[in-house]
């Protein structure tokens, strides 16, 4: 079990076989890189930060198909009751239409949302949810592991991938540790790249809420931060709805209209539908991730509750539900007969 970032340091380094492309990161002392914004940024306020993950961005995939296909029956519905015959088929397909869109939907909103990572300055840590089981880490004393590595193939040559890593442990089982990736989507991703995300990670935790492109304090939200939340926001429907300005900036160019335009604009027709049924879900679960919370994450979150971290309430809080627990099973053993 990798336990701390050094470790992870020397095996990611091992791994590649050279450290030149991997770096340890602080979050104590700055790195004297310019902060970057992630792109994943979710929400940032005085008092948390808060980071897409990966099962975020899927999440709604299932209801986008649901909406594409059922889009595409809902059409046929109409198109047949203008010119077809068959009543009892036209309200057959419209049933089964709206039955692909409604039953993906109800199914993903009633699982669980895809909680984002939580970077709280209040308390000074870091929260992350995977499969029920609460993580966290203390700012205090935190790496970061920093890499970039190659991958080579026949098809597509050599891709540039990178990551930026840190550990954490479980609340309530400290010796169980994972990795945890905080910078998205690997391909692409260069060294100096992730030293800027974790600079503005680093400068929101430690210098304040608000800060500029050179990561100096400032008093309110400025354009730097603005520009970054507004292009962290940037959705799959909002992509294909601007899709369809491209053709209209050729036209003004005067250079005609070009082919890739086209397919951009016919796109945002095509896949109107999915990416909406994606939106959807993916709203909704946002304004439902703060609710399925464990409770001492709930209370660290409010601008009013405690500033004690979870290692700090770690022990007290697992005697306690332990005795919780205990007295509940003497409960049923005195009511269960004999």
């Amino acid at each position: 079990m990798i336990e701390d970032a050094k470790k992870l340091f020397d095996a990611v380094a091992s791994k590649f076989g050279t450290s030149s492309n991997t770096l340890l990161l602080s979050g104590s002392s700055s790195s004297s890189y310019a902060p970057s914004q992630p792109g994943l940024v979710e929400s940032q306020d005085e008092e948390f930060l808060s980071l897409r993950t990966a099962s975020a961005d899927s999440r709604g995939t299932l209801t986008g198909v649901g909406f594409f296909i059922g889009g595409v029956g809902i059409l046929a519905f109409l198109l047949h009751g203008i010119f077809g015959q068959s009543p009892n088929l036209n309200w057959f397909l419209l049933l089964l239409s709206i039955a692909l869109i409604a039953v993906p939907t109800i199914w993903e909103l009633s699982r669980p949302p895809s909680l984002p990572i939580i970077f709280n300055r209040r308390t000074q840590e870091v929260y992350y949810e995977m499969k029920g089981d609460l993580y966290h880490a203390n700012w205090d004393g935190i790496e970061a592991v920093a890499y970039e590595y190659k991958i080579i193939n026949q098809y597509s040559g050599s891709i540039v991938h990178g990551n930026l890593e840190i550990i954490l442990q479980k609340f309530g089982a400290p010796d169980e540790r994972i990795v945890l990736n905080l910078s998205g989507v690997p391909a692409g991703k260069r060294l100096p790249a992730l030293i800027g995300i974790w600079e503005y990670l680093r400068c929101f935790m430690t210098v304040g809420p608000w800060f500029d492109e050179a990561g100096r304090k400032t008093e309110s939200r400025n354009t730097f931060i603005e520009k970054g939340l507004k292009s962290g926001r940037v959705s799959f429907l909002d992509q294909l709805l601007q899709g369809r300005k491209f053709i209209g900036e050729e036209r003004k160019e005067g250079n005609g209209i070009s082919g890739s335009a086209f397919l951009y604009w016919l796109d945002s027709y095509l896949l109107f539908p999915f990416a909406f049924g994606m939106e959807c879900v993916q709203k909704i679960d946002r304004m439902r991730s703060r609710k399925h919370w464990p409770e001492v994450v709930q209370e660290r979150l409010d601008p009013n509750g405690p500033k004690t971290r979870l290692i700090d309430i770690e022990e007290d809080y697992m005697v306690q539900k332990q005795r919780e627990l205990d007295e509940l099973h003497e409960r049923m053993r005195k009511t269960l007969p004999r």
